[in-house]
């Protein structure tokens, strides 16, 4: 019997998740420096799987890299938000329909547990539960696409609105409960220019909260 051997994660890999993941829930806050030999030694590494995780890190909005070595966390953008969203909605919207003809009973089942436990989250407001279920519900959708591409370009940019979401979490998760009814509605009654609209209109509502959001704050320091 042949078997695919099991991959393990690289060094730089394993350093750049766990940046990303630091960032994104703003435990690395937006403006904050980063220091790759700093960062070294914290993660018990050599600067190269660092200086590798921060270019990637570069490539995907959350960290500047600037001359002489200096390094940023990327603060919180309003433009940067606002671009991004209707991208992010159309993709989500074509996953769905991708999705559509080949979604089981059982999968609309598991998108009714995964809303109720979200909805709990959502109370407790337990940011990193509901937003980890949040990815497991459209996520459904992405899987069933079966479209490698288009889950490839959505891991690119969903790092992106996830930070914003962390930040204003308590904003926001209510309307997020509606949607998900609306889309499961829909496809309980096999509605797929229902749940097409309820997916891109999601994701955009929560780009325009998010937006308005960021514009009543005052701009940060990046010194």
């Amino acid at each position: 019997m042949k078997t695919q051997p099991i991959k393990r994660l690289s060094l730089s890999e394993e350093v750049y998740q766990r940046l990303q993941q630091q960032i994104i829930t703003l435990t690395l806050a937006p403006g904050q420096k980063l220091n790759d030999q700093e960062l070294a030694e914290a993660f018990g590494v050599s600067r190269t799987p660092v200086r590798e995780a921060l270019k990637k890190l570069e490539e995907e909005g959350l960290v500047a890299m600037k001359r002489g070595s200096r390094t940023n966390v990327t603060l919180l953008d309003a433009t940067q938000t606002r671009q991004t969203f209707p991208i992010v909605a159309t993709l989500h919207a074509l996953a769905a329909r991708l999705a559509f003809p080949l979604l089981q009973a059982t999968d609309i089942e598991q998108l009714i547990e995964i809303e109720k436990t979200f909805e709990e989250a959502i109370e407790r407001q337990d940011a990193e539960s509901a937003l980890r279920l949040d990815d497991a519900f459209h996520g459904l959708f992405l899987e069933r696409s079966q479209n490698d591409q288009l889950t490839e370009t959505l891991n690119r940019l969903t790092p992106l609105i996830r930070r914003l979401e962390y930040a204003q979490f308590s904003r926001h998760g209510h309307d997020s409960v509606t949607d998900h009814q609306t889309i499961i509605e829909a496809c309980q009654s096999a509605n797929i220019e229902a749940l097409v609209r309820a997916t891109e209109q999601n994701w955009n509502g929560l780009g325009r909260h998010l937006v308005a959001a960021l514009e009543e704050e005052p701009p940060c320091d990046q010194s």
